[in-house]
């Protein structure tokens, strides 16, 4: 019992003269101290560093070098402004992170970076926002009040998301953001609008926009999405031909056998009912046949190939066929207006579906828009702005079946309720021929989520036409990453001819056109009037616009018109918010002219835009064609574009609050108990983010995040390994040359290498996440699991000074500085830290900037020759007999640890060993290694190691466990071993 008592006082006493790891770089990161000290300076301060430094140096040169300096040296980011309505979700903080992990790399890369926030104001989800806690209706409120909540509740927001931004350490100056309601960005968009009028691309028609009846606005088609599913009532309707038609017909086919008092009747087939009111014609095609059907005493006119959508029976009998040509010129009675319609010739009818007639609708339908211009028909649409009827512009008999009973007003269009009346009136007037629920892909308000109608009402349009063409020709430069969206952004420019650019909304940059009092669809908007109302702007403020009284109206227009600028007053209309966030590219364009000074500005703008792959129909979209309508030229404003996806919960769907499965970054950063996810900081959510493929969808939840706080714990400790034996060095913390390092230390430095290559090609080509994979590879097989095994021993029990501790020093800084760079991108805050905690004298004194920041420091590439000759001769000799002893390790019953254990080694007579004995004591970490000749009579475990016979024994050591390195290489039992006996006395 005394003796056991000694035994372990002994082992306990010895482990005090061992050199074991020491560091106050802490196990786990406190998210004060992130916050309050490492974000600062690992953020915005290495911002303003990098871009101080690099105005320094451009200001320094004379234009034409600054200029080569600026293409050379600056990389640019362009910040799509989120929007500022609402708390931040994942989907924000995907996108920031990744903007930022390309800057930081882009840094470590020697290139400096500009990346200037921003922030999208206006809009009706604001405006919406702003007023829905008012008492009374909003209608009640002057367009003042509505811009000052809106204003209001923007600059709340932004204050709001500035804060929880900058909890994601991104590399920017906060302060110095921009804004879509600043008052210098707003005068940039009218100065975009003024040059697009310059150009004669601003138009205003009577013509069918897409209409949002629950925010009674205007809008785009990237304003739109598409519910597959969306069920609509479809309804044959007869329209009887006129008597002088009917006559007519019937002597063109030489029917004279039909009927004399019987009237021909076409079919028509609509998905809108609703729209019958506002027929003016029907169309046919000119090439298509058509056939003459008797049904029920009545000869109804019908494409053949369709007769059995309204005959499904097929009891209708083919009386006799007619060419589509033989239909000029005929004319048909509406029973519901009264009004007698013309047929008419359409390139857009087939006999896809329908009937092979065509119901046209000039005021509710695009192709239908263009019959009526080009026939002269009225464009008629009887529908206001929140979707109900305008019953004074339908007949008196009319009203009643299209005005709601219990509140007498008129009825909605959409309206189960409404479609049921207008049946009844079908079938009242003997129009009806049947209906059926039809479920087919239909456009939706994306912010409403309500289904939308096509309505005709004055708007102003940007024509396309030309513009479209050098748009897709500028993208022919530029590289998209994935590659698909360039298919993406392409096919939405290719399918837009016109962009509606007015909403009629109060929140948002005023179109800059006055109207005539007597006729308010007349309207006057000229490159001068809108420099002119810029001047004014400047002056008295955006919201002097959008004032009540109109008595100051000569003072907005210029002096040609003071003489009757009473007849006129100022728009109601604003600009499309895409069109104010689309402007946003002239934020870059004043960073060159007044950062710089340069004349001649950079081609393309931005490096790089990224955002959600939403945006192609969005701001990708709307930026390259404002950047190509105002100046003509074959230039989009972005050089790559990169796009990621949406955010997902574990089971696959979509995040949403209204199916409550949304997960915020405040959840991730500091943990969410209820829904199982782990505190992970913000290193953490930075590490979710990187280590997805942000190309697609990304599922998150407490599986994913769990993975991840795993990874980052094994990074904290593996840095925390590494620092704590670097504290200190016996030999002034100097580095050894490559060549003075041991086998086992190339050997690691050579894969460190390979690591920091593949890491790079990954990072370069964006692909994070297996740039990770890499890394966490690397960590957990080359270095814990192997290099850090293998050298702990030597770190802690050797003599100091001592050659070999040197060694292992210099391959763990290296390992540090190679980490460093890897991962600096990813975990700012982590690299920091660890910095922090290391000595500096590490940095060889030619260093001349040993104050820089770790997260600025140029990529480490330890560039070593022959590097590939080095593993592979490693791996085939010294690898190879540790792989040749571990299989026999695994025999052995009586021993649970190497050290424990004696190995010898059998050569050939003649044979030498390939490797040093120092090297394989190093790399099997036995407790005593012996090489002996290979006996005669050896008939023992043997192997080819690199065409060599190489004999192995494993064994449990006969020697006594020494108490300080507690190697089985002792001569006696509680005596030390020689290399201990040696450093402690």
């Amino acid at each position: 019992m005394v003796k056991s008592c000694l035994q372990l006082y002994s082992r306990h006493a010895y482990q005090k003269t061992l050199s074991l790891p020491k560091t106050k770089f802490p196990n786990r990161s406190n998210l004060q101290k992130t916050v309050d000290q490492l974000i600062p300076q690992s953020s915005q301060a290495l911002y303003d560093e990098q871009l101080r430094s690099f105005l320094q140096q451009a200001r320094a040169l004379n234009l034409s070098d600054r200029a080569d300096f600026v293409r050379d040296k600056l990389f640019v980011l362009h910040d799509g402004p989120p929007y500022a309505n609402g708390d931040l979700h994942l989907g924000h903080a995907l996108n920031k992170i990744l903007k930022d992990i390309i800057n930081r790399f882009q840094m470590l890369q020697g290139k400096y970076v500009y990346y200037k926030s921003g922030w999208d104001c206006h809009g009706l989800p604001i405006e919406l926002k702003a007023l829905q806690k008012l008492q009374h209706g909003p209608d009640k409120l002057s367009a003042l009040k509505v811009r000052s909540l809106a204003a209001h509740h923007a600059q709340k927001t932004i204050k709001s998301q500035k804060n929880q931004f900058h909890k994601f350490a991104i590399a920017t100056d906060w302060e110095d953001h921009y804004e879509t309601m600043h008052r210098s960005f707003e005068l940039d968009q009218l100065s975009n609008l003024k040059d697009m009028v310059k150009n004669g691309l601003i138009k205003r028609q009577n013509k069918p926009v897409y209409w949002g009846t629950e925010t009674r606005t205007a809008l785009a088609e990237s304003e739109l999405e598409y519910n597959e599913s969306h069920e609509s009532t479809s309804v044959y309707v007869k329209f009887p031909l006129n008597i002088e038609s009917s006559m007519l017909l019937k002597d063109r086919l030489g029917q004279t056998q039909m009927s004399s008092k019987t009237q021909i009747k076409v079919v028509i087939w609509t998905t809108t009912p609703w729209t019958i009111f506002a027929n003016k014609a029907v169309c046919f095609h000119k090439d298509l046949v058509y056939g003459v059907y008797e049904s029920n005493s009545e000869y109804l006119l019908i494409q053949p190939d369709l007769k059995h959508k309204v005959f499904p029976d097929n009891s209708a009998r083919l009386v006799c066929e007619i060419r589509g040509s033989d239909l000029a010129g005929l004319a048909y009675e509406h029973p519901l207006t009264g009004e007698s319609n013309p047929f008419l010739h359409g390139d857009h009818v087939s006999c896809a579906a329908g009937t092979g007639f065509v119901h046209t609708a000039p005021g509710h339908g695009f192709d239908d828009y263009l019959i009526g211009i080009n026939n002269d028909l009225e464009i008629f649409s009887p529908v206001d702005n929140e979707g109900r009827y305008k019953l004074d512009m339908l007949p008196d008999y009319l009203h009643e079946h299209l005005r709601e009973q219990e509140t007498g007003m008129a009825r909605k269009v959409l309206c189960r309720e409404t479609t049921d009346e207008v049946l009844k009136l079908l079938k009242k007037f003997q129009m009806f021929v049947s209906s059926e629920t039809y479920v087919h892909s239909y456009p939706y308000d994306w912010r409403s989520k309500r289904p939308v109608i096509i309505r005709a009402t004055p708007q102003w349009f940007a024509d396309l036409t030309e513009v479209k063409g050098i748009a897709l020709k500028s993208l022919e430069n530029v590289k998209f990453h994935p590659e698909r969206g360039y298919t993406r952004l392409s096919s939405f420019i290719k399918s837009r001819n016109e962009w509606c650019i007015s909403r009629q909304r109060s929140w948002g940059v005023p179109i800059p056109a006055f109207h005539s009092i007597k006729n308010p669809d007349e309207a006057v908007m000229t490159e001068e009037i809108i420099d002119h109302v810029i001047c004014v702007i400047k002056r008295k403020g955006i919201d002097a616009w959008f004032k009540d009284d109109n008595s100051d109206v000569s003072e907005w227009l210029p002096p040609k018109y003071q003489a009757t600028a009473h007849l006129y007053r100022r728009g109601k209309d604003t600009v499309d918010v895409w069109f104010d966030s689309g402007s946003s590219w002239k934020v870059l364009m004043h960073f060159y002219n007044k950062e710089l000074g340069l004349e001649h500005l950079p081609s393309p703008l931005a490096d790089l835009y990224l955002e959600g792959s939403d945006q192609h129909r969005g701001w990708f979209q709307s930026s390259l064609l404002t950047k190509i309508a105002t100046n003509g030229e074959v230039e989009a404003p972005y050089k790559s574009v990169i796009t990621h996806g949406f955010t997902l919960d574990e089971e696959g769907i979509k995040m949403s609050k209204s199916i409550g499965n949304t997960i915020a970054p405040e959840s991730v950063i500091a943990g969410d108990e209820a829904k199982g996810i782990p505190a992970l900081g913000v290193d953490g959510l930075r590490l979710l983010i990187a280590q997805a493929d942000f190309t697609t969808d990304i599922a998150i939840g407490s599986t994913v995040t769990k993975h991840v706080a795993e990874s980052l714990k094994k990074l904290r400790l593996m840095l925390k390994f590494i620092l704590g034996n670097l504290q200190k060095s016996e030999t002034n913390y100097k580095l050894l040359t490559f060549d003075e390092l041991r086998p086992l230390d190339q050997y690691t430095l050579c894969k460190l290498q390979g690591l920091s290559d593949e890491v790079l090609k990954h990072y370069r080509s964006n692909n994070f996440s297996k740039g990770l994979t890499a890394v966490l590879y690397h960590m957990n097989n080359h270095l814990s699991a192997f290099y850090f095994d293998i050298v702990k021993d030597s770190l802690y029990a050797d003599p100091a000074p001592s050659l070999k501790k040197q060694q292992i020093q210099t391959t763990l800084f290296h390992i540090f500085d190679v980490y460093r760079s890897i991962l600096a991108p990813i975990v700012p805050i982590m690299i920091q830290e660890a910095w922090n905690y290391l000595p500096k004298a590490w940095w060889q004194k030619s260093d001349d900037n040993l104050d820089a920041s770790p997260l600025l420091r140029l990529w480490t590439s330890l560039e070593i020759p022959g590097s590939t000759s080095i593993v592979k001769h490693f791996e085939e000799n010294e690898l190879e007999i540790l792989r040749l002893y571990n299989e026999l390790f695994k025999q052995l019953t009586s021993v649970n640890k190497t050290i424990q254990t004696q190995a010898t080694i059998f050569l050939p007579e003649d044979a030498e060993l390939r490797v040093s004995r120092e090297s394989l004591e190093d790399l099997l970490q036995v407790g005593r290694l012996v090489i002996e000749r290979m006996p005669d009579n050896y008939d023992g475990f043997n192997k080819l190691v690199n065409g060599q016979k190489v004999g192995l024994l494993v064994e449990a050591s006969e020697m006594f466990e020494c108490p300080r390195c507690w190697r089985a290489n002792s001569k006696e039992a509680n005596s030390l071993c020689s290399r201990c006996y040696e450093t402690v006395m």
